[in-house]
């Protein structure tokens, strides 16, 4: 008898047999959205029968971190431990329908989970995925898993081959609803928060994105790419990897993303590494425009500087790495920050912003924040516990962010002035990592720490230093002799980029003080002219529509689109910036028309609805948006927007199923004590006081002094 028909029989005889129920059929796994038939969970833990033919896979996955997605991940278990002690053990199933679904289908997770229960190391096994036979929009795992058996084939047998593959390859595999469905989440009453809040998705900012073929307000140059495009990359197959590697290569099932505080412990180099290339390059950092006492320059290089005069320049970043917010995943508990120096010609160091003994309060964090019911900051990821949204700081994809610094000159200065600033990246805050690191030294921490090492799995230690990553990097030379330096990193662009970038962020500046934008986008335009560019014509031509749009001027915006249009022709982009030129000015008639386009250009994206029921609601088109409405809920069921649009359609138009349809709406829109709780958190925190601003500004501080963070008039 072959090893392999040996395997086989193996394989026949331990996956043919009916399964052995755990759960009744129908079980309600609420708050969780999970959906599972009887099945056996034993089963579905094993992963030993999949390594035989798929070595390198299984390697992936085991320093992965789906496979210490669970109570063995001690980052995790101590957030879940928290929430259950303080909300319940019944509410937590809201998590493990993501980290925890054996635990979930075997009712353990209803239960305490000890160090002794081998399902609290299964974390999201091969046959999880791979039995995902339906997904839904929603999020908080809306998945729903088969009860079809597995069946190894006999690699002679050609029909068992196939079957084998269709089994195990269905049709949600190579989507981006799979990972949507638990890569998107909210919060609400069935975990006992008094509000529904929106919480990660990735999977919206994706859809909504140019990774996803959407529609941007901004023409941009990237290739469409899925969630398994970024992160299941072909990676070189091993000798050993018989049944999965295709030319050589196979889908690599690391998923690192950015937890490298994770990655780095894992034996396998390659998935510390897969981390940091995610995370490198990700975003663009750059430095400009300078302002020196009333003396403005577009580039670093250019200007001229004088002792004892007030220096004021911009950090520019811009997510163009990444297809959805950076970073994403849990906003609130990323650790992502900008440090600045500023230093003589002889190196002396005049001025930084760096996190400081206390923390990071004072330095620019690329963050989401929310408030608990006493209006603070809530920075343990304590979910349980949120109230409301305060600020999101993460970059959206292809978008672009302006942080501004500043500081007063030494009467005697050594020119030329370098500039340095850099975005640096770590997995969790140091706040988390403190509460991860003490529960993990307790006799429950140990106990699974040293569970996970009797199974063969690493005892992950959150008290080790964190890996940083630098995501980008650049440095200027400022004063006279800057030109004989070159600039590095973001900064060493062809200067229309560089110009298009402050744009960009620019435009983001508060109404009054957007028209800051204007002078980079004539420059470039003017450059883009000189090059004889029609692309870099027209896009600077975009951001200049978008300025008058901002400026509350649509006639003109949409002169320079058409201008914009007549050089690259039609593009859904000019129409999207239409659209948005002409709803800031409630002109719904031509906004309709134009969002039209941009629904039917990208009709998987929920933003391109949103806009369009607003529109035709704006009109009293009812059915109009009503259609637009369903369109869009299809693709995000929560979305505050929609289902508004949808209620007051239905309402308009006399319909029976109108109040149950504002009782959704009023269930899913922003609570109604946010504005008096972030009202607080402003006065009482200056992390609120300053994130409110859309440019936020900050005062370099001399080395060995605390970092002072200002409110900008500008």
């Amino acid at each position: 008898m072959t090893r392999w028909l040996f395997m086989a029989l193996i394989w026949i005889a331990g996956c043919s047999r009916a399964p052995e129920p755990m759960r009744s059929t129908g079980q309600d796994l609420s708050p969780s959205l999970m959906s599972a038939p009887a099945l056996d969970v034993t089963r579905l833990a094993k992963t030993e029968d999949c390594a035989d033919c798929h070595s390198d896979v299984a390697s992936h996955w085991t320093n992965s971190a789906h496979a210490y997605a669970s109570f063995d991940n001690p980052w995790y278990r101590a957030s879940i431990d928290q929430f259950r002690d303080e909300r319940g053990v019944n509410e937590s199933r809201f998590c493990a329908g993501c980290h925890d679904p054996l635990l979930l289908m075997s009712g353990d997770i209803d239960r305490e989970v000890l160090p002794e229960n081998e399902l609290a190391y299964a974390g999201i096994t091969c046959l999880v995925c791979h039995s995902v036979e339906s997904t839904r929009p929603d999020g908080n795992a809306s998945f729903s898993l088969t009860d079809r058996t597995v069946l190894l084939p006999d690699p002679a047998i050609p029909e068992e081959i196939e079957a084998h593959r269709a089994r195990l390859t269905m049709k949600p595999l190579r989507t981006a609803a799979l990972c949507g469905s638990c890569h998107r989440s909210f919060s609400g009453p069935s975990i006992g928060n008094e509000n529904h809040l929106p919480g990660i998705d990735d999977l919206g900012d994706w859809a909504s994105s140019a990774f996803a073929g959407a529609v941007q307000n901004q023409l941009t140059s990237v290739d469409e790419s899925s969630c398994q495009g970024c992160h299941m990359a072909s990676v070189s197959a091993s000798d050993a990897e018989m049944a999965g590697a295709f030319d050589g290569m196979v889908r690599s099932h690391r998923w690192a993303a950015s937890h490298t505080a994770m990655a780095v412990q894992l034996p396998d180099p390659g998935q510390a590494k897969q981390a940091t290339d995610q995370l490198e390059g990700a975003v663009i950092v750059d430095i400009g425009p300078v302002r020196a006492g009333r003396r403005r320059y577009l580039l670093p290089e250019e200007s001229r500087l004088r002792g004892a005069e007030r220096l004021v320049f911009d950090v520019l970043l811009e997510n163009r790495g990444a297809g959805h917010r950076f970073p994403g995943g849990a906003r609130d508990m990323q650790d992502v920050w900008v440090e600045v120096e500023v230093r003589e010609a002889s190196g002396k160091l005049l001025g930084l912003s760096r996190p400081n003994e206390e923390g990071k309060d004072d330095v620019f964090m690329l963050r989401a924040t929310l408030l608990d019911a006493e209006a603070r900051p809530e920075i343990l990821h304590r979910v349980h516990r949120f109230s409301a949204p305060a600020f999101d700081r993460t970059l959206p994809a292809h978008d672009a962010q302006a942080v501004r610094y500043s500081m007063t000159l030494p009467r005697q200065i050594e020119l030329p002035l370098q500039v340095e600033a850099r975005l640096l990246h770590r997995k969790h805050s140091l706040e988390f990592q403190a509460l991860a690191c003490e529960a993990s030294r307790t006799d429950r921490g140990i106990r699974f720490a040293q569970g996970a090492e009797q199974r063969g799995k690493v005892a992950l230690d959150p008290c080790l230093e964190q890996p940083v990553t630098e995501v980008g990097a650049a440095t200027v030379w400022m004063g006279r002799g800057a030109v004989a330096h070159k600039p590095t990193g973001g900064a060493a662009r062809p200067v229309i980029e560089r110009l298009l970038t402050q744009a960009l962020a620019l435009l983001h500046a508060k109404q009054e003080h957007v028209h800051v934008a204007k002078p980079s986008i004539e420059r470039a335009l003017r450059i883009a002219r000189e090059s004889k560019s029609a692309v870099l014509s027209a896009r600077a031509l975009v951001l200049r529509a978008r300025l008058s749009s901002a400026q509350g001027r649509p006639n003109e915006a949409a002169a320079f689109t058409e201008r914009a249009e007549a050089l690259i022709g039609p593009s859904p982009v000019l129409d999207r910036v239409r659209g948005d030129a002409y709803a800031r000015a409630w002109r719904w008639r031509p906004a309709a028309e134009a969002y039209q386009r941009v629904a039917d250009s990208s009709p998987l994206d929920p933003r391109a609805w949103r806009d369009l029921a607003r529109a035709y609601g704006s009109l009293s088109q009812d059915l109009n948006a009503l259609s637009a409405a369903d369109a869009g809920l299809r693709l995000a069921p929560t979305d505050e927007s929609l289902l508004r649009s949808r209620a007051l359609a239905l309402e308009s138009m006399g319909r029976p199923e109108a109040e149950r349809a504002e009782q959704r709406w009023l269930a899913h829109r922003a609570p109604d004590a946010q504005p008096r709780l972030l009202a607080a958190c402003e006065q009482e925190h200056q992390r609120c006081r300053r994130d409110r601003q859309p440019i936020p500004h900050y005062t370099l501080s001399p080395p060995r002094k605390a970092i002072h963070a200002s409110i900008d008039p500008g």
